[in-house]
């Protein structure tokens, strides 16, 4: 019974002029942009640029002279931090952060005596940076910034469909026949909801499986070893195209919680414009909030765990990994067991 639900609130979800204008769009977008980046190597090619230098290379003495002045700033900054107080948090960014990151980039050379030989650091870039950075982009680069791309457009798909999963029934008045069929309203909710899953999950692993496609039969593939940092520490040495990876989790989670943000919102308030638009309006205050000193607090920025494993290079000033996180299922939880109430005990009038 609950497989022909779930396959009944697909059905439903997958309105045939919609996606086909959504396809198109998409489709025009990953066209345009993977020739653009295209066209910029090829240029690049014909002037014939010297390849980017490896990396960094430290002695022991520069790396212990770093560590010594890395140390000096961070009690420096803590300093600036107690006498500015609260207006130490409206900032864009944590010096203090980047500061003890830095401190421990400096550490894991030393105490992996990496002397003498080219090091790089993986601090990620946006889309605009590979227009600016000067040097040719390679297939996992690329596979990298069309997942950010992928991402942005197919939450707004998303959230389209989710936001009107149940507040359609609701307009509609067809939510009190589903109820008369031999179903409980939790099974409803949990069809609904994996729907709106597996419909954005197909569409981002075709993103995804074109980008790869596209990659690496247009791009040069280059690898290198580069140190990846996790949550400002736990330093790794990984071959370059680890980046992939790591892009393809942390923009699908982002993407996904936007999207249920939408179907949350439009099933609490019953009105899918709503459901649209609250997503919308929380990533456009976030952009503001920060200014407040209370960023750290705000979901969009406890979302945002790219700042937190190399795709970002600067995390909210007072956060870190494991508030963001607390700050994230808080939000989302609380969203969720609305939802759920809403849906279960809330009247159908």
């Amino acid at each position: 019974m609950f497989n022909n639900l779930f396959l009944g609130e697909l059905k439903k979800s997958f309105g045939k002029v919609f996606h086909l204008v959504f396809g198109l769009f998409f489709i025009l977008v990953f066209a345009l942009l993977t020739f653009s980046i295209h066209e910029m190597n090829e240029q690049l090619n014909l002037l014939d640029i010297p390849p980017e230098e490896d990396g960094e290379t430290f002695t022991e003495e520069q790396v212990d002279l770093f560590i010594l002045i890395t140390e000096t700033q961070i009690e420096v900054l803590e300093k600036q931090k107690k006498e500015t107080g609260f207006s130490w948090y409206q900032s864009n960014y944590d010096q203090i952060y980047l500061a003890k990151a830095s401190l421990k980039y400096y550490n894991y050379i030393k105490d992996n005596e990496m002397y003498g030989i080219p090091i790089d650091y993986y601090a990620g870039m946006d889309l605009s940076g590979i227009f600016m950075s000067g040097g040719k982009v390679t297939a996992d680069g690329y596979i990298v910034q069309m997942l950010a791309i992928i991402s942005s457009i197919l939450m707004i798909y998303g959230i389209v469909i989710a936001s009107g999963s149940f507040s359609k029934e609701y307009r509609e008045g067809t939510i009190k026949i589903l109820f008369l069929r031999p179903i409980t309203r939790t099974k409803l909710l949990i069809s609904k909801a994996l729907s709106v899953l597996t419909l954005s999950s197909i569409a981002y692993l075709i993103g995804f499986i074109l980008s790869v496609i596209l990659g690496y039969s247009l791009f040069p593939t280059e690898y290198k070893d580069i140190i990846f940092s996790f949550g400002g520490g736990a330093f790794n040495l990984i071959r370059s195209d680890f980046q992939i990876f790591i892009a393809f989790f942390v923009y699908y989670i982002e993407m996904m919680s936007m999207i249920f943000i939408g179907f949350f919102m439009g099933t609490l308030l019953r009105n899918r414009i709503w459901g649209i638009v609250i997503p919308m309006l929380l990533s456009g205050i976030g952009q503001f909030i920060i200014y407040t000193g209370l960023a750290r607090f705000f979901i969009t920025d406890a979302l945002n765990f790219s700042q937190y494993v190399g795709l970002h290079p600067v995390v909210t000033a007072g956060s870190n990994i494991f508030l963001s996180l607390g700050i994230y299922l808080f939000y989302m939880g609380g969203m969720a067991i609305l939802t759920y109430f809403s849906v279960t005990k809330r009247d159908l009038a």
